[in-house]
């Protein structure tokens, strides 16, 4: 027997597509436009849901995946922001302690100037986005800065985990429950996968309609007797007679 599925067609069951079986996934501000739907297109690809049920479960598995992703995004955004206000932070301490010891030796004089606080935030802004920033030769200078301010970035990305709010902290504990369902599903649709059942209509058919004689060429053909020609039966009559 052939263990290649028929695939059910849709519109036997009123539906243009399987996928009409699941609700409508809704956009959510803070996610790439279009991009649930290139990513959805990549992952069922090799899924390849071959009945109604498997459908769902591969949407359901898909879905997870997704908000696995997004759910990594935002524990990512937690941080970084968190690191940006660390080295944001130094650079403005840096400003104040350089300003504090000139001012101390500045307290003869008559005049003495303000610190500039405004400037010194711009200054260490600037510093934390080129830390972050996609061009590499901009982060080597960016993370050398941040090596002059005291700061190792190792230490500083270790500290972002350790001050992270709840919000991180949350998102983090839902990162690990999300990988836990994806397994399970994973698995399910595994087992499913497994269980196909047969398609019936693969049988070979050439054993089925295959003459009794050349199933059993050795075997010398047996006549019913409930099923003799009338010729057996006119040839039998004779001989009797």
């Amino acid at each position: 027997m052939s263990n290649v599925v028929t695939k059910p067609d849709p519109a036997q069951f009123a539906l243009a597509s399987f996928a009409d079986l699941l609700s409508t996934r809704g956009v959510i501000v803070g996610e790439e436009p279009g991009s649930f739907d290139s990513f959805h297109e990549g992952m069922i690809r090799p899924l390849m849901p071959a009945t109604p049920y498997e459908c769902v479960i591969s949407e359901n598995l898909i879905a997870i995946e997704w908000e696995l992703l997004q759910h990594q995004r935002m524990r990512n955004a937690g941080l970084r922001q968190i690191t940006h206000e660390a080295i944001s932070s130094a650079v403005v301490a840096l400003h104040q302690d350089v300003h504090e010891s000139v001012s101390r030796s500045k307290l003869k004089e008559a005049q003495t100037t303000l610190f500039d606080e405004k400037a010194a935030k711009a200054e260490g802004e600037d510093l934390a986005k080129r830390a972050v920033s996609s061009d590499r030769r901009i982060q080597v200078v960016a993370y050398a800065e941040i090596t002059n301010l005291g700061m190792d970035p190792l230490q500083v990305m270790s500290g972002a985990y350790r001050a992270s709010d709840l919000e991180v902290t949350h998102l983090h504990l839902e990162i690990q429950q999300l990988e836990r369902r994806r397994r399970e599903v994973k698995r399910e649709f595994d087992a499913l996968q497994k269980v196909r059942p047969l398609d019936a209509q693969a049988i070979d058919a050439s054993v089925i309609e295959k003459p009794i004689d050349e199933v059993t060429p050795n075997k010398p053909k047996k006549k019913n007797k409930l099923h003799m020609s009338f010729e057996d039966i006119a040839i039998r009559s004779g001989s009797k007679a």
